[in-house]
């Protein structure tokens, strides 16, 4: 049986658009030859990232709830190090870690990366950068922060932090000891 629609019925709200954080520091001078969603991996090369490897998914969507398919979805990050790659580091660097790879969004909506769980540096909580271009609209440049990680906080994020933190959990069925994070991004 149908139910009636009752007069005045709460309907939940749009969810609120993913809040922006700074691009810096170290978005790539020059773009890696790989640059694929598996950032754990170097073309070329044997060995496999240093860290606790990460899987990173979710979704991209409109408020509306429309995916945003064909949106480039660009990940960068530091290395278990916590040295930046591709922007001229002097510093000792893990040649395994890609440091910045890009997928394109599906038809669903859907994205997925893997790469290594987000390390701290001098002055600066474990986080991941990202940007989102969509085929039409304004691009989203912010950060993403690790639940529970403590540090300082952005001035510019403020009181937006948890809603750019990931809570991590045992990436089941994938290898010992890997983590995985679904996080959902709203665009305007």
């Amino acid at each position: 049986s149908m139910l009636p629609v009752l007069a005045g019925a709460q309907q939940r709200p749009p969810p609120a658009p993913t809040p922006a954080d700074a691009e810096g520091p170290f978005y790539p001078r020059s773009l890696p030859a790989d640059r694929d969603a598996d950032l754990t991996r170097v073309t070329g090369r044997a060995g496999v990232a240093q860290g606790t490897l990460l899987y990173l998914s979710g979704t991209v969507r409109r408020a509306d709830g429309t995916p945003l398919a064909g949106t480039t979805v660009e990940l960068w990050q530091c290395d278990a190090l916590g040295v930046y790659h591709h922007v001229g580091a002097a510093e000792a660097q893990d040649e395994n870690f890609q440091g910045y790879g890009v997928v394109v969004v599906a038809a669903d909506g859907r994205y997925a990366f893997k790469t290594i769980r987000p390390v701290p540096y001098p002055g600066r909580p474990p986080h991941l950068h990202l940007k989102l271009t969509p085929k039409t609209g304004a691009a989203l440049t912010t950060q993403l922060y690790v639940r529970g990680d403590g540090g300082p906080t952005s001035v510019f994020v403020g009181r937006d932090r948890d809603r750019l933190s990931l809570s991590l959990a045992p990436a089941t069925g994938r290898e010992p000891g890997a983590l995985a994070a679904e996080f959902d991004f709203v665009l305007r």
